[in-house]
């Protein structure tokens, strides 16, 4: 029985393991909590690409053509969570911040949700371009 169980894991292809979110992401639509509410973007106004590594993320922002931010740091997966902490960028707020973000993959989507205090902070929308 042991040995039919490791083989059948043997033989599962690597892509059964394999990071989801490894590649280069572009921005689709976000929300975000604003005091008063909540605010929405959409591409093309703000244009963002996201590189996803074993390791690290890192993207930059644009908002009509023009350059808003960008950042990065590590990350890690667990329990379906992305858990990113700020490293570098020009956002003074994030940085040393980490932040547990909900996260599930539909086809070439990334779809991830931030709460805090149960409370919604952010949900994006990302569509795999590599």
């Amino acid at each position: 029985m042991k040995f039919t169980i490791f083989a059948c894991l043997v033989l599962l292809p690597y892509s059964v393991f394999a990071n989801p979110l490894l590649g280069t992401w572009e921005f689709v639509q976000g929300k975000y909590a604003v005091e008063d509410g909540f605010v929405s973007a959409k591409a093309p106004e703000i244009t963002s690409i996201k590189l996803v590594t074993a390791t690290h993320f890192s993207y930059i922002t644009e908002k009509n053509g023009q350059f808003s931010y960008a950042g990065g740091g590590q990350y890690q997966l667990t329990d379906g969570q992305f858990i990113e902490t700020f490293e570098y960028g020009n956002i003074a707020s994030l940085m040393g911040k980490t932040m547990a973000f909900d996260y599930k993959v539909e086809g070439n989507l990334w779809h991830h949700s931030l709460t805090e205090n149960g409370q919604l902070v952010e949900a994006e929308v990302w569509r795999k371009i590599k």
